[in-house]
């Protein structure tokens, strides 16, 4: 798959592990790097075991958490928020439903213009601050977080197994998948979007 990588990478794969039976066994999400206007934006920040994989992959883009500028958490479970603290400068986004903390900058209104290139919706459904943040390069780029946690949630066309509301998590998906060219699931690999 063709990336704009000078502008998008995904620095960390997200991993998703159950048992036969579904149990979660292990849980980390994706974490995007963004380049706009002069920024290293990151998406998500993965759980805190990933630590050391995040900073290889930062340290691979000439990057350290320093110059990290901003985070934008896809929602505040802890399997996408657990590095947060490691990135000194960074103002941290994220829906104000989910925010505990002040450190956070609550988005209030949706859509939320970051950049020129960069807008933040509002998809709940597997949690009620889901996000997803849009990035307008090339094609059409949408990360997900766990609006659409992997692959084969839009190849089924089922809403996440972890939901607070499977009506809202299809609309969500349906909304998503109508803009966009590619996801960038939150534990998953990235695809494309078959345009009918």
């Amino acid at each position: 798959m063709n990336f704009d990588t000078n502008k998008i990478a995904v620095i960390l794969p997200g991993l998703l592990v159950r048992t036969e039976t579904g149990i979660i066994l292990d849980a980390r999400s994706s974490v995007t790097l963004i380049r706009s206007e002069g920024l290293n934006i990151l998406v998500d920040t993965s759980l805190v075991e990933s630590r050391s994989m995040l900073l290889q992959a930062l340290q691979a883009q000439n990057l350290t958490p320093e110059n990290i500028n901003i985070i934008v958490n896809t929602h505040c479970h802890r399997d996408h928020v657990g590095n947060n603290e490691v990135f000194p400068h960074a103002r941290i986004y994220a829906h104000q439903v989910g925010v505990q903390k002040r450190k956070f900058i609550k988005i209030k209104s949706f859509p939320y213009s970051l950049t020129r290139e960069i807008e933040i919706w509002e998809t709940p459904g597997h949690s009620w601050d889901s996000i997803t943040v849009l990035v307008k390069l090339d094609k059409m780029y949408a990360i997900t977080g766990d609006a659409i946690p992997l692959k084969g949630n839009y190849e089924k066309w089922i809403p996440p197994v972890i939901h607070v509301d499977a009506e809202r998590a299809i609309e969500s998906m349906k909304r998503i998948v109508e803009v966009a060219d590619i996801i960038i699931p939150g534990h998953d690999s990235p695809f494309l979007i078959e345009k009918k």
